[in-house]
């Protein structure tokens, strides 16, 4: 496995062009009545399906990601079955729409309204349709389905999930919580930022970012120090001074997204302030959600290392290199090392990786250790037959980076070439582990995306890949993570769409550690229970689970179970 170095932050320039919406049709709609009508439309059909689906999602692309090598879903204009509310792209190499109408062999699914244009028409007749004749069925699906599509759409009411709580369960240490849900709310599309909406959708549902902010919100806030006894150093309480200008506005758009009863969110300013930090996203072209997500947190844990630094001088009397003794230096030294790991940075998002590379010859040993923001997984490909390409899984993928065979070259003059070893594990585990699918690679001279589809888990054990330093796990035990945010591509290299799909759940409760740990059977209890919404900049839907789980995943989200 290549782990991106996540201070350094290089990354492969990916050169995506933004979707162009399609053009409107603005000629009158001429068809003559259409006898199919009264047999092809049935409006309580089309309420039921489409309120229980994603909106303007083709279906059947939904289902076939895992053996399309095209265009994802949503790349395309969709229409709607108006007898059962079945949605179908209109794409050259699959035309699901249509070959919904023939599969059933019947004049009955004849009849698609275009959710591009609003046209309806008829595929037995071969002609587009007049919306106002017979009876006005045709007439009143059609109104049903554009006021859909505008409650679908718009941002103008934020989604507020109200959970169920579970009962007392003293077995257990369960009781009753009273705690305020965070709204899922839309956000304003400032022009193709719809990669930093997806990954701020995630970071606002992280509970303990929203806690841990909150401490540096304002100047005054006191940290308490604490090195290691071996440094025979005592604690240090130091005041921090006001936070910087990203941190800031990054505590204001936490807040403004928790607010109720407010339409769609504008993230101009903390948008704004990130560009200042890195140039390259100015300009509103396409850009990543991975390096997005890397530069924002690697700019605010730099800001909160200044912020920690300068009160930790003010405790020493602002000493410079030129009148500070040699004790003083050590001490700042010391500090400030241990200081650098308790920014809300590091402390939510940061691990660390150990890498072994072993030569199998002279059995020499040689060991790096790497902090990582998230941890990239290559998506494997297996053709077995033609046509048929087995799905990746995430512990495949997890196995597959975290041992590699290599061959490596020796030090001698001569360059002679030895087989070795090679051992990836994770060393230290943050609260908030974050998988990157690797969506985007080269192929030859070309950038390439994959659009294989990759079962990933709700809940993923850990303790496989981890060190047996790392959580001082012993045999048999567990590292539990649920996964709460997603951040999903859907197009291809040539125009896309980021969207998110979070999890909407009550802060988690802390049982006994022992008890998670010696109670295997019993795992999916401690997953937090919640409702998942899917959020496409201002358009907000709740989904089933089921829906979730067949997205097509860039990032991925997971939480570690208290």
């Amino acid at each position: 496995m290549r782990l991106k170095d996540p201070f350094s932050l290089k990354t492969a320039d990916m050169t995506k062009r933004s979707k162009k919406p399609r053009d409107e049709d603005s000629s009158d709609e001429v068809g003559l009545p259409c006898q199919h009508v009264s047999r092809a439309v049935d409006l309580s059909s089309v309420k039921k399906a489409v309120t229980g689906n994603l909106w303007s999602v083709c279906s059947d692309c939904l289902k076939e990601r895992n053996m399309l090598e095209g265009e994802a879903a949503g790349a395309h204009d969709v229409l709607v079955c108006l007898k059962c509310g079945f949605q179908g792209c209109n794409q050259a190499e699959t035309q699901h729409s249509t070959k919904h109408q023939q599969a059933h062999h019947s004049d009955s699914h004849c009849i698609t309204v275009s959710l591009s244009t609003w046209k309806a028409w008829c595929f037995e007749c071969k002609e587009e349709l007049s919306t106002h004749c017979n009876k006005k069925a045709l007439a009143q699906t059609l109104d049903f389905l554009q006021k859909h599509s505008a409650k679908a759409t718009s941002g103008t009411t934020s989604k507020i999930i109200s959970l169920r709580e579970e009962p007392v369960d003293t077995q257990r240490g369960k009781s009753p919580v009273n705690s305020t849900l965070i709204p899922v709310k839309g956000i304003n599309n400032l022009g193709n930022t719809c990669f930093f909406n997806a990954v701020m959708q995630n970071l606002s549902q992280t509970h303990m970012l929203n806690d841990l902010i909150q401490d540096v919100k304002e100047k005054g806030h006191k940290m308490k120090i604490c090195p290691p006894a071996e440094t025979n150093l005592g604690p240090l309480t130091v005041t921090l001074p006001s936070p910087e200008p990203l941190t800031s506005a990054m505590f204001l758009f936490l807040q403004s997204m928790k607010e109720p009863g407010k339409g769609p969110v504008s993230p101009k300013i903390l948008f704004n302030q990130l560009c200042q930090k890195a140039p390259r996203f100015k300009g509103y072209q396409q850009q990543d959600s991975q390096e997005l997500l890397h530069y924002l947190l690697d700019s605010m844990r730099v800001e909160e290392t200044k912020r920690i630094k300068a009160g930790i001088l003010k405790v020493f009397n602002n000493p410079t290199e030129k009148t500070a003794d040699e004790e003083t230096k050590l001490q700042v030294k010391a500090y400030g090392k241990e200081g650098l790991k308790l920014n809300f940075v590091d402390r939510i998002f940061v691990g660390e990786l150990t890498s072994t590379i072993m030569c199998e010859e002279c059995e020499h040993i040689s060991t790096v250790k790497e902090a990582f923001i998230d941890i990239s997984l290559p998506i494997i490909e297996e053709r077995v037959r033609p046509g048929l390409i087995y799905c990746s899984t995430i512990h495949m993928l997890i196995i597959t980076c975290c041992i590699v065979f290599m061959y490596v070259s020796d030090k001698k003059a001569e360059k002679v070439y030895t087989s070795a070893r090679k051992q990836m594990l994770i060393s230290a585990l943050p609260p908030v582990v974050t998988l990157h699918l690797k969506r985007f690679h080269q192929a030859g001279m070309n950038l390439r995306k994959v659009n294989r589809h990759v079962d990933f888990p709700l809940l993923l054990d850990l303790a496989p890949f981890c060190s047996v330093t790392c959580k001082n796990l012993g045999s048999g035990e567990r590292v539990l993570y649920s996964l709460y945010g997603i951040v999903e591509h859907s197009g291809s290299m040539r125009g896309g769409h980021y969207a998110a799909y979070v999890k909407v759940r009550t802060p988690q409760r802390k049982p006994e550690l022992q008890f998670r740990k010696t109670m295997p059977d019993e795992e999916a209890s401690f997953a937090p229970q919640g409702q998942w919404v899917y959020v496409s900049d201002t358009s907000v839907q709740t989904v089933p689970e089921s829906r979730v789980l067949n997205s097509q995943a860039y990032l991925l989200f997971y939480e570690e179970l208290l």
